[in-house]
């Protein structure tokens, strides 16, 4: 596998980790859809977690018009392995004796991907709760949650996203979306972020075998018709921040940089499938795992990447893991699951949870 680009890892990175998903399509139209029907009260959004199903059947780029926003990938062709064995770590309260339940997840994941580990089925079953990062199911049964959520990618400030990047890149950006049947000049009053999760959304959906009930979404399902409690771990204040970390420097160098690699999505599969197989295989660190190349940004936006990093990962893993102490203080019997890059290097939950003096097993 060749070194993966950055971009695609800040991409892919953000697909990962966030789970605010609010709105599940079944083709590609929806996504033009809601494009030209975009508005201040928009009725559907779709974000980097937001995917949907792909429903071409051909990768090679003479049948790229089976798929209207490009030529297609099939996400098998880039999978070792089915079986999943998901990061999972039991967290104790020595004092106490009380412990809970750590998984780390995926938010998108391939349609041929095996079933859940019996240790971890059997966790599910004897737990009364699960915590996610965001219980998106309740999330789209909320018309008013809906909007706020949706209200948390636009410019409140008067500006629209032509102030924010360059004259340029704009160009670039609105031409592809033109290109792609998905632009409406009412869309310029959304935030950098909404555009950087548009792209990442428009790649998954050209991912085909690629299916969107990935894990929280699989146990929150299973959970409300088991009648357990589903707990948000976040906010949506928190998500939409999550999703809006970028600086106007660093979206515009990712939002270019992405137009121009657009058709690479060969690459992009290759960077989904690198996660996959890390996951699938246990792994409790993928950001080191990972074959990245962080040199890639230049110099002058190394930077603005730390802080992107800090608002998207670091901050969330500490108020992640504030919740999981939360928890265990109050004796829940619960299964926590978050994106399993939330478990990545020494400020991952799993670490700070054991800095905090719980006793942390690595289980699967």
């Amino acid at each position: 596998m060749k070194k993966m680009r950055t971009t695609a890892f800040i991409m892919a990175l953000a697909m990962v980790l966030t789970a605010a998903s609010c709105n599940k399509s079944s083709s590609t139209s929806n996504y033009n859809d809601a494009s030209n029907e975009a508005s201040t009260e928009a009725s559907t959004v779709t974000t980097a977690a937001d995917t949907t199903e792909a429903t071409t059947e051909n990768t090679s780029d003479a049948d790229s018009e089976a798929n209207p926003l490009g030529s297609t990938a099939d996400i098998e062709n880039y999978i070792k392995t089915t079986d999943i064995n998901p990061p999972l770590w039991k967290v104790t309260d020595t004092e106490s004796g009380n412990s809970i339940y750590l998984l780390g997840t995926m938010h998108v994941l391939p349609e041929k991907a095996g079933n859940y580990p019996d240790q971890l089925m059997d966790i599910y079953k004897n737990c009364d709760s699960i915590a996610v990062e965001y219980d998106t199911v309740a999330l789209m049964e909320d018309a008013s949650a809906m909007l706020e959520f949706q209200q948390g990618f636009i410019y409140s400030d008067g500006t629209t996203i032509k102030d924010h990047i360059s004259e340029e890149t704009y160009k670039k950006l609105t031409d592809y979306f033109d290109s792609v049947g998905g632009y409406n000049a009412m869309l310029d009053q959304y935030n950098t972020g909404f555009f950087l999760n548009q792209l990442n959304s428009v790649m998954l959906l050209r991912l085909e075998n690629l299916v969107t009930e990935g894990t929280d979404t699989y146990f929150m399902n299973l959970a409300k018709d088991d009648n357990k409690e589903v707990i948000s771990i976040e906010t949506l204040d928190t998500q939409v921040k999550a999703l809006s970390a970028y600086s106007d420097d660093l979206a515009d160098y990712l939002l270019n940089d992405s137009l121009n690699d657009i058709d690479d999505i060969e690459e992009y599969a290759e960077c989904i499938a690198e996660i996959y197989e890390l996951w699938a295989n246990g792994s409790g660190d993928i950001m080191f795992d990972m074959d990245m190349d962080i040199d890639e940004i230049p110099e002058e936006l190394k930077g603005d990447y730390d802080e992107y990093k800090k608002t998207m990962l670091d901050d969330r893993n500490k108020g992640m893991a504030d919740k999981a102490e939360e928890l265990l203080k109050e004796g829940k019997n619960c299964l926590f699951m978050v994106g399993a890059l939330h478990y990545s290097e020494d400020v991952g939950v799993d670490n700070l949870l054991e800095a905090k003096g719980y006793k942390v097993e690595k289980i699967a």
